[in-house]
Order: C-alpha cells, then structure tokens, then sequence
C-alpha cells in the first residue's frame, strides 16, 4: 500500500489530491495537471475564473404574464423547463412558448391541489 502524498497549498497542509481540490473548489485532475505542469501548487486558483477574482454571472429579470422572476432559470425551474430550452426561448423571440410553459405549470398546480 503506497503512503498518500501530503501537499502544501495556500500555507496549509493536506493530505491527497483529492483534499486540495476540494479545498480549492476544482477537479482533482486539475490539481494532477497542475502538478505536472508546474511542479507546484503556487498558483493554482480557486473554483470558477482564475483565482477567485471571477464575477458571478449577470442576471436579469423575466417578466411573463404580469408576473417575475429574478433569472430565465429562475422562470425555467418554477415551470419545470431546463433553463437552456427557456433561454433558447428567449432568445428566438418565442414568448408564446415560455406563455404556454407558464400556463401549463398553473394548470398543473391547480390541479394537484
């Protein structure tokens, strides 16, 4: 049985590469391929953008039939349609599908109730 490799990142210690990524908030293959490339984890960043000085994502609201949602997820989750088909949506002016989502989901509510 081999010993686990113990790794010094941002001035503490872990054992395993599995314990850095998760501590960085990346894949463990991101870690082995920074060690390969490197030889260190110096500058290895943390989770999404380049170490930690991402931005999150920018949002607008959806206004849909007098009624709001903070995100077109948002509006997406509440109808129980995946965010990509609503954005798609969206995005080729298809109003009258995110309506019909919308009405279906009332519908559905209403029933179950």
């Amino acid at each position: 049985m081999t010993r686990p490799s113990i790794y010094l990142w941002r001035g503490k210690t872990y054992v395993g590469q599995r314990a850095v990524a998760e501590a960085a908030g990346v894949a463990e293959g991101t870690v082995s391929s920074h060690l390969r490339t490197h030889g260190h984890l110096d500058h290895l960043g943390t989770g999404r953008g380049r170490h930690g000085n991402s931005r999150p994502p920018q949002t607008r609201p959806v206004c849909i039939a007098g009624r709001s949602w903070p995100s077109i997820a948002a509006f997406a989750r509440s109808v129980g349609m995946s965010p990509k088909t609503a954005q798609k949506a969206a995005r080729a002016g298809r109003g009258d599908k995110l309506l019909a989502a919308l009405m279906t989901a009332d519908a559905k509510r209403r029933t179950a109730a």
